[in-house]
């Protein structure tokens, strides 16, 4: 086992192999990096969806793409043309290929697959991991594993979603629009509604997606994904293809940075996750972007930049508004949607918001609900 390096990678999920793929396009000029992932071998466990605008990056992996949108809920059905800016869905399975490739392609890079970090310490001033086969040493670690499992981090409330790919015995989905939102009945106090992505007149990703104060489990998805893919089929005969499962914190608290700039955590849950939207993936792409050029200058890798004042208020007062409000939420979504310039919710969504799209949103939404809220927050 080769053991020093210059920098060190605990996790090869998304952010992980997202940095990888940048420290090995630069050829002969990258570091010594090692790649610690505990899985043996990738599958494809998720589905990564984003607004394709013009900074989107590795849209060439996208396995489809939609140019309308629909929003259903609260009695009105919305639908948004998104031609200047499709939405689109990675397959993460096609991903984690592409970037594996790209990584194993660089000599200069290990990757440990199959192996558990035991603990992390400095020790005379590099970085000691200690692996279940080995003991590495290191510059920089940049750790992207989860830490809410270890309580370090509590959110305000739980996105978990849990969905299959089917292909039906006849025609049944309209390929031209994604349904972001199509709001259902689901327990008090979380908000519950369906995500359909159509890859074809006979396939579809059919989710169900909870907003609520607990985190989700599988099993509690069971019998109301079973329903509402009978309901979305017409009860058609399915073959279940593909189940994904999963759970993003939303609102969690400021990351403590490391007074250590040489130990940086990155990833989902250090700030490569928008507090009040699932959007992840290209958050995390334009992150490992900056992280590569900053190695390619000779610099560490930073961790993921904070979102501007106004946006970290706005998503944490919206989170707090749901979360006391849940019956409202359809309305709430439904509101934002159907705004006269839905391109500005768009750009909200991504990252690339104005000062005007962030007053047409406050307008948009109703005052009262937020205004009390704010009351709460001052006396909090």
């Amino acid at each position: 086992m080769a053991s020093e390096f210059d920098i060190i990678i605990l996790g090869g999920g998304c952010a992980g192999l997202s940095l990888g793929m940048r420290l090995a396009r630069l050829g002969p000029d990258c570091p010594r990096v090692a790649i610690v992932e505990r899985r043996a071998q990738y599958i494809s466990d998720r589905t990564w969806s984003y607004w394709a605008s013009q900074s989107a990056q590795l849209k060439h992996l996208a396995r489809a793409e939609w140019q309308k949108v629909a929003i259903n809920g609260d009695g009105k059905n919305v639908s948004i043309d998104c031609a200047v800016v499709p939405y689109q869905a990675i397959d993460a399975g096609a991903f984690y290929s592409a970037a594996v490739a790209e990584i194993v392609g660089n000599p200069n890079i290990l990757f440990y697959r199959g192996d558990e970090v035991k603990a992390v310490c400095k020790v005379n001033g590099l970085w000691e991991v200690r692996l279940s086969r080995g003991t590495l040493s290191g510059r920089q670690v940049v750790d992207t594993r989860p830490v809410h499992d270890a309580g370090c981090a509590v959110p305000l409330m739980w996105q978990s979603f849990s969905g299959v790919e089917v292909e039906c015995a006849e025609d049944i989905f309209d390929v031209g629009v994604a349904t972001l939102m199509d709001f259902i009945q689901g327990p008090d106090g979380q908000v519950n509604f369906l995500y359909v992505l159509p890859y074809s007149r006979r396939r579809a990703l059919i989710e169900v997606t909870v907003f609520g104060r607990e985190k989700r489990g599988e099993a509690d998805f069971s019998s109301i994904l079973e329903e509402q893919v009978k309901t979305v089929t017409r009860s058609a005969a399915v073959k279940i293809i593909y189940r994904e499962h999963y759970a993003i914190p939303m609102g969690l608290p400021e990351v403590e940075r490391s007074e250590d700039e040489s130990y940086v955590r990155a990833g989902i849950e250090a700030g490569g996750a928008r507090a009040a939207t699932g959007y992840v993936f290209q958050r995390i792409q334009r992150w490992a972007e900056e992280a590569g050029e900053r190695v390619r200058c000779g610099q560490l890798v930073r961790g993921h930049a904070k979102d501007p004042w106004v946006v970290r208020k706005m998503d944490r007062l919206f989170l707090r508004v749901l979360l006391r409000n849940p019956e409202r939420g359809p309305e709430l979504f439904v509101r934002l949607f159907a705004m006269r310039d839905p391109r500005s919710v768009i750009r909200f969504m991504h990252d690339e918001a104005t000062i005007w799209d962030y007053l047409r949103i406050m307008c948009a939404l109703p005052r009262g609900l937020f205004l009390a809220e704010l009351g709460r927050a001052l006396f909090r």
